[in-house]
């Protein structure tokens, strides 16, 4: 079912979904990186861990999606950007740690943790592209109207 949904995705934005899913996998690394460090290097509960690096990775995540995916420029929007950026960053952590904790008390640490925390990231990876598409399309066609209004 996860396979067919990305192909929809990646099928109907193209080279913008190609981009996401290469930010997503970026963003992964580095949340299962610090994730693990964490909890098995640190002794950090899964929760703990899920939470610090959710809040890592995401801050190289929205650089990437604003400059790169979306090639949005200029300002940094607080309310129509970034607010709804760290919004859909935080459901998707509620997930993601409530199915980190799952995994920690019924599989133990280490892998599994990672595990549930990647498959709560998964259930809203494809709302959350759909959700910034919209987001940063405005935020360029803003950007690019400020630019024509100034010449």
């Amino acid at each position: 079912m996860l396979r067919r949904q990305l192909a929809d995705v990646v099928s109907s934005r193209g080279p913008t979904a190609g981009k996401y899913l290469v930010v997503s996998v970026v963003n992964l690394l580095n949340h299962l990186i610090v994730l693990y460090v964490a909890n098995i290097g640190w002794g950090w509960t899964a929760g703990k861990a899920n939470v610090f690096a959710a809040v890592l990775a995401a801050i190289p995540a929205y650089i990437l999606s604003r400059y790169w995916v979306w090639e949005v420029r200029g300002r940094h929007s607080l309310w129509s950007e970034i607010v709804p950026f760290w919004s859909l960053s935080l459901i998707g952590l509620l997930v993601s740690s409530v199915l980190a904790e799952m995994a920690e008390r019924s599989l133990g640490t280490g892998v599994w943790v990672g595990v549930g925390s990647m498959a709560g990231y998964g259930l809203v990876w494809v709302a959350k592209f759909a959700f910034l598409d919209g987001m940063f399309s405005r935020s360029s066609a803003r950007v690019s109207e400020a630019a024509v209004e100034a010449q």
